[in-house]
This record gives structure tokens, sequence and C-alpha cells, in this order.
């Protein structure tokens, strides 16, 4: 696995994989119509591409595959996703250790998250600490999701 700057030849590849993991990870936490306001099952691939040109996520690559990316930018981590088929295997852990090394060579102190209810432990086990509670309305529908911190020792 490698992790390598945005390629535009993923473009279509990032908002399917952002999709299809809030689908197949975090149905137990929130409900189809939740999920669906969430991550609109009908991808604008459009709006997708104009996000990704201004936003330049890391993307985890295995193979040609993007299994992994992650959009961060400033001090904060605006999407954060591991294709469902590779979680558990050290992905989102090597995105995580690529963001905080960027933080430290930036001289950056502190990393914010909005994470959702399924991936609030996945962040907790690097040393976030949830500063808030959240209810985001998307689409008629609320979602809950957690503010949290890092403090990156540099």
């Amino acid at each position: 696995m490698v992790i390598i700057n945005y390629d535009n030849k993923y473009k279509q590849d990032i908002p399917n994989l952002f999709t299809n993991t809030i689908h197949k990870t975090c149905n137990k936490d929130y409900t189809k119509e939740q999920l669906n306001a969430w991550a609109n099952p009908n991808i604008d691939y459009d709006s997708w591409e104009k996000r990704l040109d201004k936003t330049k996520p890391y993307l985890a690559v295995i193979d040609d595959i993007i299994v992994g990316f992650t959009e961060f930018y400033d001090d904060y981590i605006d999407c954060f996703y591991i294709h469902d088929a590779y979680q558990g295997q050290g992905v989102g852990k090597a995105l995580m250790t690529y963001i905080i090394n960027e933080t430290r060579e930036k001289n950056i102190k502190t990393i914010r998250v909005n994470a959702s209810i399924t991936a609030k432990s996945f962040f907790e086990s690097f040393g976030f600490v949830q500063i808030k509670k959240n209810s985001v309305e998307r689409n008629n529908q609320v979602l809950v999701n957690y503010s949290l911190e890092l403090e990156v020792n540099n």
C-alpha cells in the first residue's frame, strides 16, 4: 500500500468508495434514510470532481485500487473513509499516521475531526478526545456525530 496525493484518475472511485463504505459500515448506527441523506446512492460525480479538485485528498492505494482516502487541510480532517473490504487491515492506521506526520512537519498542534458514531472509536484509539456531540441536519434527516480533537506532540 502507498499513500499518494490526489490523482484525478480516481475521481469516480472516491465517491463510489465514500457512498459504499457509508452504506455498508454505518448501517448499524444509522437508519437507511439517514444513510441516504448522508451518502446519496445517486452520486453526483460532477459535484464530487469539483470538490476533489479543491480538497486534494490523500489516497491509500493497493495495486492501483483506491482502498481509502482522507481530506485534510489546515488542522481539520473533513473525510476519512476506508473501503469496507479493507477495514481492519491497517489502511486507516497508515492514513492517520500520514496525517499526524504532516501535522508535525507543519507544526500544527491540534487535529480536529467530526466523526460518525461508527468512526468515533477509531479516532479515540489514536488519542482523539470528544469535545462535543452534534446533531447535523441533512436532507430532512438528523445525523449524530462527534467533534473530537487530538493534541499532537511535535
